[in-house]
């Protein structure tokens, strides 16, 4: 029997689970313009962390074939060194400002009713941009997340002058509704690459509860560099949260939710069909998203757009268990 044509080997290759999740790994941060090391592709890929020598061959055979690009030690799927470069500057941008991001996470921290503070968004996978700011993700008491949502919007308007650069607060849920809804490749991302900065104990909690991550990121860790501040709450906070304990609290909850809602609809919902406008400013007692630009789905549009064209010119399919959407 005579030995099979290289070319067909290679195909069986790229048609397998593994090649399969590093090509749309590449494709996924392709659209953010972001190439990527060959640590962050195996963290990202279905391959355990010991076939780094399985993951190289992989990229080897497709940086052959001219569909991936190693600039650097950066693969990507363009043949573009000023990505690399601003990848590089971006990177560097956002290990300057982590130091404000723990100052401000801690400060959100103590405000009432919070019980949970993360670093989401484009530093919390360690790049910033032109033009940046800091997003959080805020994890809040039940029956009291707009009051503490309330609370820390009233601190940005007057202290910070409304400013977003260094306090985003777009996404809150309570401590009862820890399950992301939307469970795709992008909230996915979003989770595994959030940086607890607060929350005594609700990250293992809230990871728990969100384990449909596994099927994006089979070799997800748990663990992180940074070590989760205590939630310490001043004299005045906790007489607040003292004296906001009863029907007056639940009575101002939903008022506040009632207002900023309505605020929403108002300048928000002739910009969106109904379906949409839901998902982007979903609202309810355990929830408070705000996401106008809606980069959900921007990018998953982006990326099934990008997946389709390389799969015609590959003439292979990307499909697969593991990535569903």
């Amino acid at each position: 029997m005579t030995a099979r044509d290289p070319i067909h080997r290679s195909e069986d290759i790229l048609n397998k689970e593994p090649a399969i999740s590093v090509i749309r790994t590449l494709i996924y941060y392709d659209v953010f313009d972001y190439p990527l090391s060959l640590q962050e592709i195996l963290g990202n890929s279905v391959l355990a962390p010991a076939e780094r020598l399985k993951l190289t061959q992989i990229l080897d055979l497709l940086t052959d074939r001219g569909i991936v690009f190693n600039i650097d030690g950066y693969y990507s799927l363009t043949n573009d060194s000023s990505k690399v470069r601003a990848r590089i500057e971006g990177n560097n941008k956002a290990t300057k400002w982590m130091e404000k991001a723990k100052w401000f996470a801690g400060l959100i921290s103590r405000f009432p009713y919070i019980r949970g503070v993360s670093v989401s968004g484009s530093l919390s996978k360690g790049f910033l941009g032109n033009d940046p700011d800091i997003d959080y993700f805020i994890i809040t008491e039940p029956n009291r997340l707009w009051l503490a949502r309330t609370f820390l919007v009233a601190f940005k308007k007057v202290f910070l002058l409304n400013s977003y650069k260094y306090f985003c607060i777009n996404y809150f849920i309570d401590t009862e509704s820890l399950e992301i809804e939307e469970q795709n490749l992008f909230t996915a991302t979003e989770i595994v690459t959030m940086i607890p900065m607060s929350g005594n104990g609700l990250k293992d909690e809230f990871l728990n509860c969100n384990g449909w991550i596994n099927k994006y990121y089979p070799n997800y860790s748990k663990t992180n560099n940074f070590t989760l501040q205590e939630n310490k709450k001043g004299p005045g906070n906790s007489f607040l949260e003292f004296f906001l304990n009863n029907s007056l609290g639940d009575r101002l909850d939903s008022y506040f939710m009632k207002i900023t809602t309505r605020h929403w609809k108002k300048k928000f919902g002739d910009k969106f069909p109904e379906e949409e406008f839901r998902l982007v400013f979903k609202s309810n007692k355990r929830i408070s998203k705000h996401h106008p630009r809606n980069f959900q789905k921007k990018v998953l549009v982006e990326f099934e757009k990008r997946k389709a064209r390389l799969e015609n010119e590959m003439n292979i399919n990307l499909e697969n268990v593991v990535f569903q959407l």
